[in-house]
């Protein structure tokens, strides 16, 4: 196990932040979290896991111990005619994954393509797009347990799934690290058009193949998402709000243009993206240092040599702006440190 001391994360974050962490470890096999508790001085300090960096704002110099996802590995542990079951490393990249089902014909994640982060982030922050949520193919999480120092396994039914939440954001917070996710994936292709969007883009293709939803997904979110290495950005920034159905619908007499979409759970759920441009964020003034994507409100952008407290502050002005135009406040998806 590597550890490091003063180390810049400006390479390990997609906002591209200045940051440094007073430590760094390298978490390459499973038994170099077993290393990690031995070492009680750096266990005892403030800590988070650290996976491609897609999904978090560093403020400020990080005082602790960042502890870098590197397990590697892909295990396909069924493969029959119906289905296929495979246990995934945490560390590994989550769309690349998703290029390796494609390919060996394991289907339901395909509308997940070009998410940026891990394998383990993928559990943690229960993530979804074009109408598929990865919670509905994740058959059991297994991780290292800090408070009684054993690794554990628990079914995906009960890892409490919700919208970007789960069991690792709220009861195991803090104590857990995800070190595989097992995923049971079928070997019918059917695809997910409850995205209408989605829906529209794919209308041209007489036989829609997993290939083609990926290839077209793709392409629709480098039109919408900045490539992260010319304008720093985590994707989309806040969560969509959802709002009762009355709550929805008095809005919405106000507002006829918002976007809603009717939830399993009996709420509304509005695009944040549409509240943001709505209020005029997109016009991005000369010289700022923090702005929107053009195409996608939701994606704040690192415009050139931003810092973490810069994208904060940003953050907090387009909150405030939201709240008092729809009444709504914004919660981030991201997370800040």
């Amino acid at each position: 196990m590597l550890l490091y001391s003063d180390f810049s994360l400006k390479d390990s974050n997609t906002f591209n932040l200045a940051a440094k962490a007073e430590y760094y470890f390298e978490i390459a096999e499973r038994q170099d979290l077993e290393s990690f508790i031995r070492k009680r001085r750096y266990f005892e300090m403030p800590r988070i896991i650290l996976g491609n960096g897609s999904n978090i704002v560093f403020s400020k110099d990080f005082k602790g111990v960042v502890l870098k996802n590197l397990l590697s590995g892909i295990e396909v542990l069924q493969d029959d005619d119906n289905q296929a079951v495979v246990k995934v490393s945490s560390g590994e990249d989550f769309d690349k994954f998703v290029d390796f089902c494609v390919k060996k014909h394991y289907f339901g994640l395909e509308n997940l393509s070009g998410i940026p982060g891990t394998i383990g982030a993928s559990a943690v922050q229960s993530i979804g797009a074009y109408g598929a949520d990865v919670k509905n193919y994740i058959q059991e999480v297994e991780y290292y347990d800090f408070a009684d120092y054993s690794f554990k396994t628990i079914k995906g039914e009960d890892c409490k799934f919700g919208y970007r939440d789960s069991i690792f954001k709220n009861d195991l917070k803090d104590n857990a690290f995800v070190t595989s996710v097992t995923f049971k994936l079928e070997k019918k292709f059917v695809p997910i058009l409850d995205y209408d969007y989605l829906r529209q883009r794919l209308s041209e293709f007489q036989i829609l193949t997993p290939n083609i939803v990926r290839r077209v997904i793709l392409a629709i979110r480098s039109e919408r998402i900045p490539d992260f290495r010319q304008f720093g950005n985590a994707g989309s920034f806040f969560k969509n709000p959802e709002l009762t159905k009355a709550a929805a619908e008095k809005l919405k007499a106000q507002f006829p243009e918002l976007k809603a979409y009717e939830q399993e759970n009996g709420k509304v759920k509005l695009a944040a993206g549409q509240l943001i441009d709505l209020c005029g964020f997109k016009k991005t003034e000369e010289g700022a240092k923090v702005g929107v994507a053009k195409n996608n409100a939701l994606i704040m952008l690192n415009l050139g040599n931003a810092t973490g407290k810069d994208i904060l502050a940003y953050a907090k002005k387009i909150e405030k702006t939201v709240k008092e135009k729809f009444g709504i406040k914004l919660e981030p998806e991201v997370v800040i440190c």
